[in-house]
């Protein structure tokens, strides 16, 4: 998939997800797998008005391919901000969005250990010995 074309949106969300959206597929991964994402964080942050006390903390971050990028604050009190799809670095988004698609959820291996139960022979004596 070439990742300049296919996809249309990219959320970076505050809880620690990340999704992907394109034409034919819809991706999460757990923002803490992504080593490209605080890259393209700081660099839409680097856009932040001088005058905005917003801090790096937000709520979510949503790039909309070749078009623009909004940081929604997490802080309610500080507005967002947006900017132009031309001023981000592509080279980050593009390497960031690559992560994403390249990624494959770990598999958890349960290992079932089996131990046996010791078994005990029961051996009967005739209680009844009148007949024997």
């Amino acid at each position: 998939m070439a990742t300049t074309t296919t996809w249309s949106t990219l959320h970076i969300f505050g809880y620690g997800e990340t999704q992907l959206i394109g034409t034919d597929f819809n991706k999460k991964v757990p923002s803490s797998a992504l080593t490209t994402l605080q890259a393209v964080v700081d660099n839409v942050y680097s856009f932040k008005p001088v005058d905005n006390p917003a801090t790096e903390q937000y709520h979510a971050i949503n790039i909309f391919n070749d078009m623009f990028a909004d940081w929604q604050t997490k802080d309610s009190s500080a507005k967002g901000w947006r900017t132009e799809y031309s001023e981000l670095d592509a080279t980050l988004i593009d390497a960031l969005v690559a992560e994403i698609v390249a990624y494959v959820e770990p598999t958890i291996e349960v290992v079932e250990e089996v131990t046996e139960t010791p078994t005990t022979e029961v051996t009967e004596t005739p209680t009844n010995t009148a007949n024997i």
